[in-house]
This record gives structure tokens, sequence and C-alpha cells, in this order.
């Protein structure tokens, strides 16, 4: 139940910075294109505004690049753990996985 909470919120956080990096592109373009009218000051202000908002979303993809090493990593320790103390129970499920997988292989290949 965990890893289905914590995958809708991955997900939901993916579909955030998506959102916002969609938001960040719009801006810039409306930028580009106005930037012909604009006087020196309002350049400057436009600037300022585009790379904080850049700065904003780098952080944001750090964020979830992190979160996705420390999930990983957890799932990798978490899987090195149950097989140190259940050594023929992954033996056995890597042999049914294995075994599954010929059987559906020799079947689709008739």
């Amino acid at each position: 139940m965990n890893t289905s909470l914590n995958n809708t919120f991955q997900e939901s956080t993916s579909d955030q910075l998506i959102a916002d990096l969609k938001k960040v592109a719009e801006d810039a373009n409306r930028l580009i294109k106005e930037v012909g009218t604009y006087p020196v000051e309002r350049l400057n202000a436009a600037r300022n505004q585009v790379q904080e908002k850049l700065r904003i979303a780098k952080l944001k993809v750090a964020d979830l690049r992190d979160a996705t090493v420390d999930k990983t990593k957890r799932a990798a320790d978490t899987t090195q753990q149950y097989v140190n103390e259940n050594p023929w129970k992954s033996i056995g499920i890597v042999v049914a996985a294995t075994a599954v997988t010929t059987l559906f292989l020799t079947r689709r290949n008739d």
C-alpha cells in the first residue's frame, strides 16, 4: 500500500514538474515575442523573471531526481536484505520466474 502511495506521489510530482516546465517555456516564448516593444528596464525585469523561473524549475528537477535516487536505493537495500535473510526463497522465486518465462516463450514460438 505504501508503494502505491509513493507511486501516486511521484506521478503527481512528475506531472506538476512537466506542467511547470511547460509554463516556463510558454512564458519564455511570450517574452521573446514581446521583446521588441520593451524598454531596457522591462527587458531586465523580464530576463530576471525568466531566470528565476528557470532556477525554480531546475530545483524541482533536482528534487525529483534526488527522490528517485533515494527510492531506488531503498528498494535495492530492501531487496538485498530479503535475499540475505531468505536465500532459498530467493532462489525459488528466480527458478519459478525463469520457468514461467520459458513456458511463455516456448508457447509463443509454436
